[in-house]
């Protein structure tokens, strides 16, 4: 967003030269003084303007957008305290959701999540950081999943349980057309945490061990599926190791935000019981 906001505040101003060269075009125009060579360069200045303000008239309109869709997201955030939630913030995993029956325990380094989700129902826990990218400690345990047609889009990829980590000071070189059209794709469907994400789910058809861009700045690791359902599945990863496997390279910073999430589909028919409990950094082996 701050790029998007200096990208407009550079295209405004080119807006007002382009006003006040528009405006001095005019004034020789009429003068039966004013030479070729000046109005074909005001003509030339009036054709770029033209370009510019037809991508300041696109970036308005996105902006716009992203306020009147942020308002519902905002109002229906959810900060418990009190509740033996410490620095985790808790709010709906997905937009029109509701929140499900849940019991819920954290502390600074970790969480244990019990939901029991009617269809269309999710939660999701988020702690900032910073931490080191080490050792992370997973325990899953679902009762059933989700019905989708196909887990590798990412409207149909709804997993009954999940864990993100987020480096949020480490990106791919995407360049601002290709950003912009993600922001206007995820624009009525929620944002992405900014940054390079590590995702480790309850697959809910792909095969178990498979790993996947999800987004092009989100890698998706599946360490359960329907097969493994009613079982408590552990799993230790390392977030380096992992990240090099998914990007060819080591992180360039830290782990700066920790999501959990347990999401049951609209389309559903029955409940689903999911259990979440993690550990991060984990305790040393």
């Amino acid at each position: 967003m701050r790029n998007l906001g200096q990208r407009l505040a550079n295209i405004l101003a080119f807006e007002r030269r382009c006003i006040r060269s528009s405006f001095v075009a005019l004034v020789r125009r009429t003068s039966q003084y004013a030479s070729v060579a000046r109005l074909a360069g005001a003509a030339h200045r009036r054709s770029r303007c033209s370009g510019y303000l037809r991508d300041a008239t696109l970036v308005r309109i996105a902006l716009f957008l992203l306020f009147f869709v942020a308002l519902p997201t905002s109002s229906g955030r959810i900060f418990a305290a009190g509740e033996g939630l410490g620095k985790w913030d808790e709010s709906r995993a997905g937009r029109g959701e509701s929140l499900p029956e849940r019991h819920v325990g954290a502390t600074d380094n970790g969480i244990s999540v019990e939901a029991t989700m009617r269809p269309n129902t999710g939660v999701s826990y988020r702690l900032v950081g910073p931490w080191a990218a080490g050792s992370a400690a997973i325990r899953f345990a679902v009762d059933n999943v989700n019905a989708v047609k196909n887990d590798y889009l990412p409207d149909e990829a709804i997993f009954p349980a999940s864990v993100t980590f987020v480096f949020g000071n480490d990106s791919l070189n995407l360049g601002w057309k290709r950003r912009f059209v993600l922001f206007l794709t995820q624009l009525g469907k929620g944002f992405t945490p900014s940054g390079i994400r590590l995702t480790y789910a309850w697959g809910n058809g792909t095969p178990v061990g498979s790993m996947y861009r999800l987004w092009e700045e989100e890698t998706v690791f599946v360490v359960a599926g329907p097969e493994e359902a009613g079982k408590t599945i552990s799993s230790t990863r390392r977030l380096a190791d992992d990240f090099s496997a998914a990007y060819g390279r080591p992180p360039k910073g830290p782990v700066t935000e920790v999501r959990v999430s347990a999401r049951h589909r609209w389309s559903e028919r029955r409940p689903l019981r999911a259990s979440i409990t993690l550990r991060f950094p984990a305790p040393p082996e």
